[in-house]
């Protein structure tokens, strides 16, 4: 439990430090899609650069979707299917490499239109 905690308050301490660069760039990609694609994956981040955060501060829009997890469940239930950079995040250790490989292509600014051109349609 006492991790848990460590693990939160470093978390937060780092966002707080990080959040306002991030929202003084005002753009949706750069740090903002870094992180975005890091935490959450290629699907939540692309729909980050395509939408925005709909008008909310970055900050709690950040914190909420790592509560609450991305639209990958909700693309599934669609009849989308898992993309292959989505199960290697489930891999232990190796899956460092998939979330800096997501948060380096949503930070070049990705959305799902270009994704549906770099994979089949039926992934996003």
């Amino acid at each position: 439990m006492r991790k848990v905690l460590a693990m939160v308050v470093a978390t937060v301490m780092v966002m707080s430090v990080v959040a306002p660069a991030v929202q003084a760039a005002g753009e949706s990609s750069g740090a903002a899609g870094f992180f975005t694609g890091c935490c959450f994956g290629l699907r939540t981040g692309a729909d980050y650069n395509d939408l925005g955060t709909g008008d909310r501060d970055f900050l709690p829009w950040f914190l909420v979707g790592i509560c609450l997890g991305p639209r990958t469940a909700q693309d599934y239930r669609d009849g989308k299917d898992f993309h292959w950079r989505e199960i290697g995040r489930a891999v232990p250790y190796v899956n460092v490499i998939f979330y800096v490989w997501d948060g380096i292509d949503i930070a070049g600014g990705k959305g799902r239109a270009d994704l549906q051109q770099a994979y089949p349609g039926n992934y996003y």
